[in-house]
């Protein structure tokens, strides 16, 4: 009699209600059917308690800084009990819906819109930290299709993805032998993104880890082969950058189409939405240092980091001051490794530099870093800047360190040895942080925090640089057959705006003004490159008729033409002393 029963049960509910009965969550998601673009899910929950009333989707995600509410796309939540009677449910915030008897549900369905065609009025959410389902191709990311239970973040879950035959898929979770994805909890599902489609796919092994690449390219011009060949000598030079892989296994996961979003970067994988291209040098430089900079975070924030990392809030952001480190840090990483394996000259080094100085003279110059990390989804104008100064800081700071250790110890071996003092399961203290960093080194560098990481002091740029035999100029070469309008424009929803006006600019324009018209003609996306590239004919005293807004009010400006000049040059001095070569050549190289 108990084995009828057993079986019985086993019939009613099928493999996913025996899971339920083994797992506290267990999602299906149905690819075979794709109609309104949109993911339909069935969750079939273990019992659940009067605790447990809450079903939860997320308001953000770690690495992405911004508000997603993912509620917004969420439609027919519904509740099912044993006998397929509906049980009540209530959404009542944004990403929240409670369930009115949940020790009654055995089955939840809903469904999820694809975010890339949703419409939303703020707020949009990432292309490649959303989600898209289409024909050939898509791509989940945990946050937006899944949730989870009040009290069961924490809980194991797993994913069957129900899809056609001839796709392939590409995720860093594994799968059992019952063929549904495992996650120890939700955090895990989050940080494991999905691709499927017409993918190709390419494996290797690099610094002891098994290396995957999935590419869906729109028109077939990439494959996975020719992708994991031009990522060889950048990943060799991440592990010998980090003295060997922190991971044991690694998935990248491509998408090229018709633009460009980003990446996003996750501990065992990282996502990119690119536009196609060839595998031209300049494509291939590009993605390599895209990808330099994402696998990186293997590192921070993987093995380093705090315990707002470790425990993340996804029912409200909650921000960390150690930003710097987890982006500016990692950026530093990613093009101080190209210049130790001579993937990149010196001089291009340099210029890099050059350009993050001169995007961080658009931001707001009394902002710290950590205060930039504190607000960052509440500044998104500001946040780009962590890539900018964070980075530019990290540089300093390097510097720094090689100069108080006599070249023995830089911020590389810092972070190895930061590596083996916490890893993925000790974390370190939010507010000690600094201290325990400045243990670890010197006095000095407690001070170079608080004025150039917690402080907004002037950053010393000639001085560190000077130790090196790199001469730095702030503004030289004034090019008197070359104009300027000594401004520095920022996107504004579908125009442009005047992000930040230099001390010698004549334009007459103001920080926050809108360009509308450049003389008759309405200024937008698609004419800008031709409307400013006729200030190249023009000579520095020209006047040119601007309509602004300013303030809700539309204003006539006439913006007079400066003559142009190079901000943030370094130079590589011929004559630099024996010391600051030696310092330079350490500066170069990893130990």
């Amino acid at each position: 009699m108990k084995r009828f029963r057993r079986t019985a049960f086993f019939i009613v509910f099928g493999i996913a209600g025996l899971n339920a009965l083994l797992c506290q969550q267990v999602f299906e998601v149905n690819l075979n059917d794709r109609s309104g673009d949109t993911f339909k899910v069935t969750l079939y929950p273990k019992q659940l308690s009067a605790s447990n009333n809450v079903f939860q989707f997320a308001s953000t995600a770690p690495g992405t800084y911004q508000v997603m509410d993912i509620g917004r796309f969420v439609h027919d939540f519904k509740a099912f009990g044993n006998s397929g009677n509906e049980v009540p449910t209530e959404h009542i915030s944004t990403n929240q819906w409670t369930i009115s008897r949940p020790t009654d549900v055995r089955k939840i369905t809903y469904t999820v819109e694809d975010m890339w065609d949703a419409k939303v009025d703020k707020n949009r959410v990432y292309s490649m930290a959303s989600t898209t389902i289409s024909d050939d191709f898509v791509m989940i990311n945990g946050q937006g299709v899944f949730g989870y239970f009040n009290g069961m973040q924490s809980e194991p879950i797993k994913i069957k993805l129900d899809y056609p035959s001839e796709w392939k898929l590409g995720t860093a979770l594994e799968k059992g032998l019952d063929g549904y994805y495992e996650a120890e909890n939700f955090d895990k599902v989050v940080d494991s993104p999905f691709y499927l489609g017409k993918l190709t796919t390419a494996t290797t092994e690099v610094g002891g880890a098994k290396i995957g690449v999935y590419l869906y390219s729109r028109t077939g011009l990439i494959t996975a082969d020719d992708m994991l060949a031009s990522l060889k000598a950048i990943l060799k030079a991440e592990s010998d950058f980090t003295k060997g892989l922190p991971v044991d296994r690694y998935v990248f996961l491509f998408y090229f189409g018709n633009f460009d979003a980003g990446a996003w970067e996750h501990s065992y994988s990282s996502e990119y939405v690119m536009k196609e291209d060839t595998l031209k040098p300049s494509f291939v430089a590009k993605i390599n240092s895209v990808v330099a900079h994402e696998f990186f975070h293997i590192n921070t924030p993987l093995n380093i980091h705090s315990e707002l990392i470790e425990r993340f809030n996804f029912v409200k952001p909650v921000t960390s001051k150690h930003l710097w480190l987890y982006e500016g840090t990692t950026e530093w990483a990613a093009n101080m490794l190209q210049l130790r394996a001579s993937l990149i000259p010196l001089d291009q080094y340099l210029r890099v530099l050059q350009s993050e100085l001169s995007a961080n003279d658009g931001y707001n110059q009394n902002l710290s870093l950590t205060d930039l990390g504190v607000h960052s989804t509440e500044m998104q104008d500001e946040y780009p800047n962590i890539y900018q100064k964070g980075a530019f800081v990290s540089t300093l700071l390097d510097i720094r360190l090689l100069e108080r250790s006599h070249g023995k110890k830089g911020l590389r071996e810092l972070l190895i040895e930061l590596s083996k003092k916490f890893g993925k399961e000790r974390s370190f203290s939010e507010e000690e942080f600094f201290n325990q960093l400045g243990a670890m080194t010197y006095p000095e560098i407690g001070d170079f925090f608080d004025r150039y990481i917690k402080g907004s002091e002037k950053l010393p740029v000639k001085e560190y640089f000077g130790q090196l035999g790199i001469d730095y100029q702030e503004k030289t070469d004034v090019d008197s057959n070359r104009t300027s309008m000594g401004i520095i424009l920022r996107p504004a929803g579908n125009m442009l705006g005047v992000k930040a006006v230099y001390e010698d600019s004549k334009s007459g324009l103001m920080k926050g003004d809108i360009i509308m018209k450049i003389d008759t003609t309405v200024l937008t996306f698609q004419n800008a490159g031709m409307l400013f590239g006729r200030f190249a004919a023009m000579k520095p005293g020209n006047t040119v008729r601007m309509t602004v807004k300013r303030k809700d009010k539309e204003v006539e400006v006439a913006c007079v033409l400066t003559p142009r000049v190079t901000r943030h040059k370094f130079t590589v001095n011929p004559n630099a002393s024996p010391e600051q070569l030696q310092l330079r050549e350490v500066w170069m190289k990893n130990m």
